[in-house]
């Protein structure tokens, strides 16, 4: 008896697990048609909230403009020797770009800097504005900063330019620095990028009417045609009753006449008391 119980469990759980794939699998095309329908309030949502950030940057977000020079560090003492360049020349000038990349932001260039360009701007906040970049693995050294002007990017750059040589003479010695492009005012703004935010605005409000189109799709539990009823349970549909458009332009069929006539005849009977009372 507990055997025969449990196989009949086994086989219903079977069949409830087949019934939940089936639902899962037959259900997706049918979000996704409803998905299709509702694309112009996807697009419509997704251009409002675009819109909407980008003038949220452009109101909260001030720009910033990035100026830029470019050095080139070489080993003067070793080079002095030969005037052949040697793989330890190279070596040796590798290790001194890591080494003026540091000292490019140390307190000595960054103050000399601030006297040279008179700009109010202190040695802690020219350090959060200036980074460093070494170029492929070579000798050559990338100098970057960050203002909120164009002006202000170009002096603080020049500034640093104009005293890093001779301070890195005399700090490193038997070394050199040369500057190969000398920086020049910046014509675009750094950051931000209106484009992006645009962009990023407009997916996040395209993605959160999705999910709740989704969500309104999934809670709707309503019961359209006979594939709903077989897959939500899992029973197939033996005979449908259909309401059809008759050559009169009009519905027709069992359910659509059976439910008017009696309509109807509730209606003429009301009529009749009502005229037998008058």
């Amino acid at each position: 008896m507990n055997l025969t119980m449990s196989k009949k469990n086994s086989k219903e759980k079977n069949a409830n697990k087949g019934g939940f794939s089936a639902e899962m699998e037959i259900n997706i095309l049918p979000l996704l048609g409803y998905l299709v329908k509702k694309i112009f309030i996807i697009i419509l949502v997704g251009v409002i909230t675009g819109t909407l950030a980008f003038f949220a940057t452009k109101i909260f977000v001030h720009p910033t403009y990035r100026c830029s020079f470019t050095a080139y560090v070489n080993n003067k003492q070793s080079a002095a020797t030969s005037d052949l360049l040697t793989s330890s020349d190279v070596s040796a000038a590798k290790q001194l770009v890591l080494t003026y990349s540091k000292i490019i932001k140390s307190n000595t260039i960054l103050s000399a800097a601030t006297e040279e360009m008179d700009l109010g701007y202190s040695v802690k906040q020219l350090k959060g504005m200036v980074t460093t970049e070494i170029q492929d693995e070579t000798e050559i050294i990338q100098v970057y900063v960050v203002a909120r002007s164009p002006e202000e990017s170009y002096k603080i750059a020049n500034a640093i330019g104009k005293v890093s040589p001779k301070i890195m003479a005399d700090i490193v010695e038997g070394s050199s620095m040369k500057i190969v492009e000398y920086p020049q005012i910046p014509d675009h703004i750094f950051k931000p990028s209106y484009v992006k935010y645009t962009l990023l605005g407009f997916v996040a409000g395209a993605v959160l009417t999705i999910l709740l189109l989704i969500i309104q799709f999934l809670r709707n539990d309503t019961i359209t045609n006979e594939a709903d009823i077989e897959a939500r349970f899992s029973v197939p549909v033996l005979g449908v009753i259909p309401d059809v458009y008759n050559q009169g332009g009009g519905k027709s069929g069992y359910y659509y006449e059976y439910y008017y006539e009696k309509k109807d005849d509730k209606k003429d009977d009301k009529g009749d008391q009502n005229s037998e009372k008058a």
